[in-house]
C-alpha cells in the first residue's frame, strides 16, 4: 500500500511539543509518546541526543544533561558549551515527532513564538534536513491563531512564560502576516515565572535558582493547574516541603506587566498603522484572568479565549501554503 502523504505541523515550545498532520484536507492531532503533547527538551549523552519523554526521564536523573528548550537555543545560535550543537538537538526533536506520523511527510510547517531572522531559519532548515524532512515553512503562533478569527486585522495576545506578548496581524495571500509586535513588560519587574518562583521560595523559607530547569518546569506545571483550579501544589528541592500557590499569587506576578497593557496596545497599533476601529477580533491564547479583564477594558472587540493546546498548529495546518522557493 502506498504511504499517505502528510503535511506535518509542529510547535516546539519552551516546554511542550504539539503537532498535527494534515492529509486530504483533514487535520488530526499527532500522538507523541502516547500523549497529545510531549516534552520539548533533549538529553545529551556524549554526542548523542534523545528527545521526548525518554529525554525528560533521563534528565531527572542527570539534570545537567537535559536542555528543556532547544528551539530557543537554535534561534540564538547556541550556548557557551562548545559540545552542544542546537542544529543536531532540534533535528533529534523533529525526527522523534516524525517517527510517530503514520505516512510520508511531504510538507513541514514549524510554528515559532516570534518571527525568526534568516540565520535562525537557515539553522532550522539544516535541522530538518538532518532529520530527513522537507524544508520547513515557518509561521508564528500569532499568525496561526489569527486564522481562528478569520477577520482582516487581528490582535493576538499570548500569555507567555516571561510576560504577555501582543501582535497585530493582517490577511495576506498565504494566511496572516505580522504588522507589529511588542511585549507587555514592566521595566524592572521580574518575569511572571520568576516572580512566582520568588513567592514559592519565600513561602518555603529557601533560596530558589531561576536557572534550574526543574524549578521552572514546576512553575510551568503549577500555572497550568491554576488555569483549572484555584490552588495548586509546587514541589521544591529537598529538604523543603511542597508549597501551595494560588490564583492570587499568579495575579500578583502578572499585575505589574498587565498594568502596562493599555500603553502597549496603543504602541503596537501605532507601529502597525492600525486604528482600534480597524481591529476585527482579539484572540487570547491561554487562560489568564488579569489579561482577559484588561483586554476587555481596552475598547477592542471582546477577546476570543483559546485554551486548546493544538489551536496554533491547527491554524497553521489550515493556512494556504506556497512552495518554499516562492517565499
Amino acid at each position: 500500500m502506498a504511504a499517505t502523504d502528510l503535511h506535518l505541523v509542529v510547535d516546539i515550545g519552551a516546554w511542550w511539543i504539539t503537532a498535527v498532520f494534515e492529509s486530504a484536507g483533514t487535520v488530526q492531532p499527532l500522538v507523541v509518546d502516547g500523549r497529545g503533547r510531549s516534552p520539548s527538551g533533549v538529553f545529551q549523552d556524549g554526542g548523542a541526543f534523545t528527545a521526548g519523554t525518554t529525554a525528560l526521564t533521563a534528565g531527572t536523573l542527570r539534570p545537567d544533561g537535559y536542555r528543556p528548550d532547544p528551539m530557543t537555543l537554535l534561534r540564538h545560535g547556541g550556548t557557551s558549551d562548545p559540545n552542544f550543537d542546537p542544529v543536531t538537538a532540534v533535528a533529534a526533536v523533529l525526527a522523534h515527532v516524525a517517527d510517530h506520523a503514520a505516512g510520508r511527510i511531504t510538507a513541514l510547517t514549524v510554528v515559532t513564538a516570534q518571527a525568526w531572522g534568516q540565520p535562525a531559519l537557515q539553522r532550522l532548515s539544516r535541522s530538518a534536513a538532518s532529520a530527513c524532512l522537507p524544508r520547513p515553512r515557518v509561521t508564528t503562533a500569532g499568525a496561526a491563531l489569527a486564522a481562528l478569527a478569520g477577520t482582516r486585522i487581528v490582535l493576538v495576545a499570548l500569555t507567555g512564560t516571561a510576560w504577555p506578548e501582543l501582535s497585530v496581524l493582517t490577511t495576506c495571500h498565504d494566511g496572516y502576516r505580522q504588522l507589529a509586535a511588542a511585549p507587555v513588560r514592566a521595566p524592572g519587574a521580574p518575569a511572571v515565572d520568576e516572580a512566582l518562583l520568588r513567592i514559592a521560595a519565600a513561602r518555603a523559607g529557601c533560596e530558589a535558582d531561576p536557572d534550574d530547569w526543574r524549578l521552572t518546569r514546576e512553575i510551568e506545571q503549577t500555572r497550568a493547574r491554576l488555569a483549572v483550579q484555584p490552588r495548586a501544589p509546587m514541589l521544591l528541592p529537598e529538604p523543603h516541603q511542597a508549597v501551595v500557590l494560588s490564583r492570587d499569587d499568579l495575579a500578583i506576578a502578572v499585575a505589574a506587566h498587565v498594568d502596562r497593557l493599555p500603553e502597549v496596545i496603543k504602541q503596537v497599533l501605532a507601529d502597525a498603522e492600525v486604528t482600534p476601529a480597524e481591529v476585527g477580533a482579539v484572540v487570547l491564547a491561554g487562560e489568564e484572568a488579569g489579561l482577559a479583564t484588561a483586554l476587555r477594558g481596552a475598547g477592542l472587540p471582546a477577546p476570543i479565549t483559546v485554551t486548546d493546546p493544538h489551536a496554533a498548529v491547527r491554524g497553521a495546518a489550515q493556512a494556504p501554503r506556497r512552495p518554499w522557493w516562492r517565499r
